[in-house]
């Protein structure tokens, strides 16, 4: 069983060793912060993870309420109180407004309410991920379907409903940047990364670079064998080695997710889209939907009747 977190707060010493032995007597494997504010609970809070906040109802600074109902979005709270026990009316430390109690002859009589608790929160943070998911599996169905129609559109050329499609996603992922990068033979028989359509969120620069060798690219030998396998390739700039880290922040890119187009079973270009804020974990969402708009760009831009570019070309450059 994974350790309990618990994050304590204003509980005297006294009935803090009681509740220490009440856990160990259940079976529980347990590590404490014991603050004595509720200031400092909240900077605890935000500097660790916590499975659950034990509290007096009773604080130094403030009403139990407010650190309740600051902090109860995002961790489930057990509000603790010194009362008296209703059997033998000795002092005994209760869980507020129940008949749940602990004291030095009823260790576990507290037990149910910490369960229950954690139980509940458990049920409704499901709820809401479940309530989330579905919200955002119908948003991308939305936008998808938006992007097909600006690639069908017949005033539109291929390149510039690309750009229109990145600038939807853009915005309703909240993007730094997206962009379309081809594999395109150089004047010097090399090969090049040429970029084709891109999209920057607000407050957002474009990138200046149009085209760039892969040689000069340090993450891209290790992105090619991927692309060739077919697979998405996610980046976190905090987990890269220094020299890619630093080439990646030249842009402020915090997270990226690229997806290869492929054709005849070898890789002719890739999608890419950056998160310039925030350390971004891509969820299962948002890279279904990438690869599903990179397949409608694929049959926009290279097997349409709307192709502007020639896949013989492109696949001669990359065999």
């Amino acid at each position: 069983m994974k350790p309990l977190n618990l994050l304590i707060v204003a509980i005297q010493r006294e009935w803090l060793n009681l509740l220490e032995d009440s856990l160990s007597y259940a079976g529980y494997q347990f590590q404490i912060k014991k603050v004595d504010s509720k200031q400092s609970a909240i900077k605890a809070f935000y500097e660790a993870k916590y499975d659950l906040l034990i509290s007096n109802c009773v604080l130094p600074d403030g009403k139990i309420t407010d650190l309740a109902d600051l902090l109860g979005s995002q961790l489930p709270c057990l509000v603790m109180s010194e009362t008296h026990c209703p059997v033998t009316s000795q002092l005994t430390l209760a869980v507020t407004d129940t008949n749940y109690y602990m004291n030095c002859y009823d260790k576990l009589g507290w037990i149910p309410a910490l369960e229950n608790t954690l139980a509940k929160w458990r049920s409704n943070a499901e709820q809401k991920i479940s309530q989330h998911l579905q919200s955002n599996d119908d948003l991308y169905r939305k936008v998808l379907a938006r992007c097909a129609e600006l690639l069908d559109s017949p005033e539109l050329t291929a390149s510039e409903a690309a750009t229109s499609t990145f600038e939807l996603v853009t915005e309703v992922m909240s993007l730094g940047r997206m962009y379309l990068c081809v594999a395109q033979n150089a004047g010097d028989g090399g090969l090049h990364i040429v970029k084709k359509a891109e999209a920057a969120g607000s407050g957002v620069s474009l990138k200046h670079s149009l085209s760039q060798s892969p040689l000069d690219i340090p993450y891209f030998s290790r992105w090619r064998p991927l692309f060739e396998a077919g697979n998405v390739v996610t980046e976190l700039v905090s987990e890269l080695p220094v020299s890619e880290s630093k080439w990646l922040s030249r842009h402020d890119i915090q997270s990226l997710l690229a997806v290869p187009l492929t054709l005849e079973g070898k890789w002719i270009a890739y999608i890419a889209v950056e998160d310039t804020f925030d350390l971004r974990i891509w969820s299962e969402a948002e890279m279904e939907l990438i690869v599903r708009l990179a397949a409608l760009i694929q049959n926009s831009l290279f097997t349409s009747r709307k192709s502007t570019l020639s896949a013989a070309a492109i696949l001669s450059n990359v065999a």
